[in-house]
């Protein structure tokens, strides 16, 4: 048993989510036992949401405003550096200064529940590489598991041990956004029956993932490098990860199981979002 998997459990210590998903994951461990050497790791604390400050909540629109042109770029896509800034001072004037229905009070404390959710993730990645396994897959609390969900995700962990050990490897395995809304076709080199493979590693949500421990290892140093990233939601810092890891993920295998492997619970209304949870 030389390959191991550790699986992580993201949560809010919400008592209906995790009584449906640890039992799935304990079944999910015990299905793997046979292959291969599988541990868990939960993470749930949080100080107390406060909502940010004007000031914060603005700098962390300034960031997803430039991460926004390096994404186009990354993509492949036509710059349109005029237009989303005209779009994002209009934007800004209605949030800020309008404020029209609370909108800049609701998003002050989503934007600091943002920062949390991506403080667990970064957690859990150094957690787990402490603990010495070959890959790691996540689970955000609002993942539904399928009926065949451990028959094809041991059938994914048998095709990585054989075909891409050692190789810094991304799997999305709980879908969410439409793929016309992540604009990344031009990046798609192909397609089977169960997944979509792209020439660059991008994301889609952060829902259910599988990430090979170099591509971990790379992320945390560049977090360390660049430690103003983690003010940044979960998704969009690990495809601004890729892309400022540039070369060193040029050979990384990333894949999108298509249906995917997990539902995201949020998009398709069988939970509701941390935020929308939390008081205005």
């Amino acid at each position: 048993m030389h390959f191991s998997v550790c699986l992580a459990l993201i949560h809010n210590n919400n008592q209906l989510r995790n009584d449906y998903i640890r039992p799935k994951i304990e079944a999910l461990i015990s299905s793997m036992e046979a292959n291969f050497l599988a541990s868990k790791i939960e993470v749930s604390f949080q100080s107390e949401i406060k909502p940010h400050s004007l000031a914060m909540a603005f700098i962390r629109d300034v960031i997803y405003q430039n991460l926004d042109s390096k994404w186009r770029r990354y993509l492949l896509l036509k710059s349109r550096k005029f237009r989303s800034a005209v779009n994002f001072f209009r934007a800004s004037f209605v949030k800020y200064i309008l404020n029209t229905n609370g909108i800049a009070n609701r998003w002050k404390r989503n934007s600091a529940i943002e920062v949390a959710v991506t403080d667990k993730h970064i957690r859990a990645w150094f957690q787990f590489l402490d603990s010495g396994a070959d890959y790691l897959i996540v689970f955000e609390d609002d993942a539904v598991f399928k009926d065949d969900s451990a028959v094809r995700l041991n059938a994914l962990l048998n095709a990585l041990s054989k075909n891409h050990m050692n190789k810094p490897c991304y799997v999305d395995l709980g879908g969410g956004c439409k793929l016309a809304a992540l604009m990344i076709d031009r990046l798609e080199t192909s397609q089977d029956e169960s997944y979509r493979y792209y020439k660059k590693p991008v994301t889609n949500t952060a829902c259910a993932y599988l990430i090979s421990r170099e591509l971990v290892a790379t992320f945390c140093a560049t977090l360390t490098r660049r430690p103003w990233l983690r003010l940044v939601g979960i998704d969009w810092m690990m495809n601004s990860l890729f892309i400022l890891c540039g070369e060193r993920v040029s050979d990384c295998i990333c894949m999108h199981a298509d249906p995917a492997i997990f539902k995201h619970g949020t998009t398709t209304g069988e939970y509701v979002s941390w935020q929308a949870e939390a008081p205005n």
